[in-house]
């Protein structure tokens, strides 16, 4: 009876984690959405109200960090002209949950019109907000180094 018990669970609690995990992709879509689209409407439904935004790049080769917090990020994006065209492409995806805290790895490369100015990662930190996930942290790297 236990083995038949343990059959019928591991299904469904795979389909749990993966419909988690499907959530959360879907809510770092949304955003980069808003973010192609300059829809401030859309990037603050997915963030949390303490939202920043720290990058970490090589500048004449030393490390350099600065941090932007939610409002100043959203006024540049939001801001920025039209031309030339920003556009991130996500390139691929790990993602990790525990509970209420999930993080998701997300490669990417930056164009600006149709050259690529860099590439990193982004280290999207989220939380579950009631059924939502909402995006409180993203940290990402910035390389030239794009091979």
């Amino acid at each position: 009876m236990k083995k038949i018990v343990l059959l019928i669970l591991i299904p469904l609690l795979s389909y749990s984690q993966s419909s988690e995990i499907n959530n959360i992709k879907s809510s770092i879509e949304i955003f980069f959405e808003g973010f192609h689209k300059k829809d401030s409407v859309l990037m603050k439904s997915i963030l949390h109200r303490s939202f920043g935004l720290q990058s970490v790049a090589i500048r004449e080769n030393k490390v350099s960090k600065k941090d932007i917090n939610g409002n100043e990020f959203i006024s540049i994006v939001v801001n920025r002209p039209e031309k030339p065209i920003w556009n991130e492409k996500l390139l691929s995806y790990e993602i990790k949950v525990d509970g209420p805290l999930a993080n998701a790895w997300v490669k990417y490369e930056f164009w600006i019109d149709e050259k690529l100015s860099h590439c990193g990662v982004n280290s999207i930190h989220l939380l579950r907000d009631g059924i939502d996930w909402k995006i409180f942290s993203i940290s990402d790297s910035r390389r030239k180094d794009c091979n």
